[in-house]
């Protein structure tokens, strides 16, 4: 996991704006609590994960008693880089740009350089008074669909397709897949990938003579699952892994006495929505836009083609 520069010359050069420490963990906490104006975007891993590291800078002020008050925070992370996405935000008001631009700016000036794109999954529209200001472009949307039944539907898959569960010393390649199926915003690490094979309610991966060709995990909440991500990898997109691996991970909802599924992909993949329209798979109306930040002057980096990019996540 990837934040930021170790030099913390940047942040600290701030007025009012330090690196966030593992000692403002309660304060960080009741900060969450309290304030109106709440951001989360951590995947498998808790805002403490960033404590610490030069990615996550607080704005601080003096309370009545003349201690120090942390008023709000942000954070960044990469996992994996280039791309790197805004993991925690908190601030008592969306007036306060001020507050918000300084730290901007400190996060801005610890960045790796190897970092090209800081990314916003927009759940609430709070932030979109800031991002504009801040130089941030919309770049995609994020729709959501439901399933409220599990009735598989026929297909036909490579002879020889094996589905299980998915070994941990398999994580590593599938990361790999990761990288040759999706645009760097997307990706996971090797190390979100064994978060969520700890966490999910199935991690199942398909294999074609012992290599894995493709694979999906998957939530669950009351009476309900979450298809998490389902990832094929882009040389045998097409011929029914997909279909197969949605088949198995259906099964698995069923067995646990689930009654239906949600998941989430972006409104310009047709490849993923055609999948799951033929399973029945209606949009529930959730949307979810993204914009990014491109600290390096120029374009925003291309995407993948259509063929290339078959995610349904976050």
């Amino acid at each position: 996991m990837q934040l930021a520069n170790t030099s913390p010359a940047g942040p600290l050069a701030q007025p009012h704006v330090r690196l966030a420490t593992r000692a403002d963990a309660g304060a960080i906490q009741r900060l969450l609590r309290l304030s109106a104006y709440i951001h989360v975007h951590v995947d498998w891993h808790v805002p403490g994960d960033w404590l610490g590291t030069p990615g996550f800078v607080v704005y601080t002020r003096e309370d009545d008693g003349d201690a120090e008050a942390i008023v709000a925070c942000l954070a960044v992370g990469a996992d994996p880089p280039p791309a790197a996405w805004a993991r925690v935000a908190v601030t008592r008001s969306v007036a306060a740009f001020g507050q918000c631009e300084a730290l901007w700016a400190a996060v801005l000036a610890g960045l790796e350089p190897d970092i090209n794109e800081v990314a916003w999954f927009i759940t609430d529209n709070w932030p979109l008074h800031w991002l504009d200001r801040l130089g941030f472009v919309p770049v995609s949307t994020v729709l959501g669909f439901r399933k409220d039944d599990l009735e598989p539907v026929s297909y036909s898959a490579p002879p020889g397709l094996d589905i299980r569960p998915a070994l941990m010393e398999e994580l590593p390649a599938l990361a790999e897949m990761e990288a040759a199926a999706f645009e760097p915003r997307w990706r996971h690490s090797a190390q979100s990938l064994y978060l969520a094979w700890r966490q999910s309610l199935s991690f199942d991966v398909a294999t074609l003579d012992g290599r894995p060709v493709g694979f999906q995990f998957s939530t669950g909440g009351g009476s309900s699952a979450h298809l998490a991500r389902m990832t094929v990898d882009p040389q045998w997109q097409g011929l029914g892994v997909g279909a197969a691996l949605m088949t198995r991970a259906l099964e698995g909802y069923r067995r646990r006495k689930l009654r239906g599924v949600t998941l989430n992909t972006q409104e310009d993949n047709a490849v993923s929505q055609r999948l799951y329209g033929r399973f029945g798979f209606r949009p529930s109306g959730q949307k979810y836009p993204v914009w990014s930040y491109y600290p390096s002057p120029g374009d925003p980096p291309a995407a993948n083609s259509e063929g290339a990019r078959w995610n349904a996540g976050n």
